[in-house]
């Protein structure tokens, strides 16, 4: 009979050792989860004096790629992020505790390496070696701040059932996200704003089926958003090339309850602001790109094109 898809539960948690599977130590609330296995089979493809051109399948390398998303925790949404921003600095004596993330530049570069966890009616998967390659985040008028990633892991193992636990932190309604552009709140009717990572799983002959490393390089920001156009400020930015901040953030709850995301572009240049007349009021669709400068980087020093924070009970320690 089939299997209900709405008791499967989703973990992470950082390794100690990148590819050597742990326990989950977080359950994320998710909405979409595909994971795609990848087997890589061999042929033997050697000819033997007959017209067919397969003779064999072999085993070959293996690996896997995760696509997931759901609502936006303040808490949570720490572990995609460090991922592809692992420059991570930590204040605060108690909650909340703030978490600044942007480019690491010095040592390896690299992010900490997960291991996700699904447990599903079937079994208990883990993919260690995890390392993100996107991350992205949507809001509209409608619904929940709300993100979705693509990662590339090692294949999966299995382990024995663990006992779940969530978040008590709440998501946030969409109405209450702010976004400044150039530093003046600005209203958006629908937004996106994605940073981006190349990933590669590093292969060879060592004795086994998985990567040596799933290894991470360069991070791009990119976005968009659709503004009422009540004046021609955008606009002019747009056909000027003008370099301007842009924001995205929303804070919630108070004292050591008191959680929220900010997501900082020091810089960004508009790529598209065309006015559209198929409404009742003009909008004006824009699409940017984030440029690296030295305002958004970490204690790492160098460039960073975005610097995400978040404010929440998570201690230091935790997500790297």
């Amino acid at each position: 009979m089939p299997k209900p898809s709405h008791l499967s539960v989703l973990g992470v948690a950082k390794e100690v050792t990148p590819g050597t599977a742990v326990a989950a130590a977080k359950w994320i609330p998710f909405k979409t989860l595909t994971p795609k296995d990848d087997v890589n089979l061999i042929q033997d493809t050697g000819m033997r004096g007959s017209v067919v051109d397969t003779y064999g399948m072999f085993a070959g390398q293996k690996g896997a790629e995760l696509d997931l998303g759901g609502d936006v925790f303040a808490d949570t949404i720490g572990w995609p992020l460090v991922s592809v921003l692992p420059d991570l600095t930590t204040t605060g004596a108690s909650a909340p505790f703030s978490h600044a993330m942007s480019t690491l530049n010095t040592g390896d570069t690299q992010p900490p390496s997960q291991t996700w966890t699904i447990f599903d009616p079937l079994g208990t998967w883990q993919y260690a070696g995890a390392q993100f390659s996107e991350v992205g985040f949507k809001w509209n008028a409608d619904g929940l701040f709300e993100w979705s990633g693509k990662a590339m892991s090692w294949a999966y193992t299995t382990t024995t059932s663990p006992t779940p636990s969530f978040t008590s932190t709440p998501p946030v309604a969409n109405w209450n996200i702010i976004v400044n552009i150039g530093g003046t709140p600005t209203f958006v009717q629908d937004g996106e704003l994605t940073i981006k990572r190349n990933v590669t799983a590093i292969r060879g002959s060592a004795g086994t089926q998985n990567p040596y490393r799933i290894w991470t390089g360069d991070i791009s920001v990119e976005g968009k958003a659709t503004l009422v156009m009540e004046t021609n400020t955008q606009r002019t930015n747009f056909q000027s090339a003008t370099i301007q901040s842009f924001d995205v953030s929303y804070t919630q709850g108070a004292g050591a309850s008191q959680n929220g995301v900010q997501l900082h572009c020091s810089q960004v240049a508009f790529t598209e602001g065309t006015p559209s007349y198929g409404k009742e009021y003009i909008e004006l669709p824009i699409s940017f790109t984030a440029i690296a400068n030295t305002t958004d980087a970490g204690t790492s020093a160098g460039y960073s094109p975005i610097k995400a924070t978040l404010s929440n009970a998570v201690t230091s320690g935790t997500y790297k």
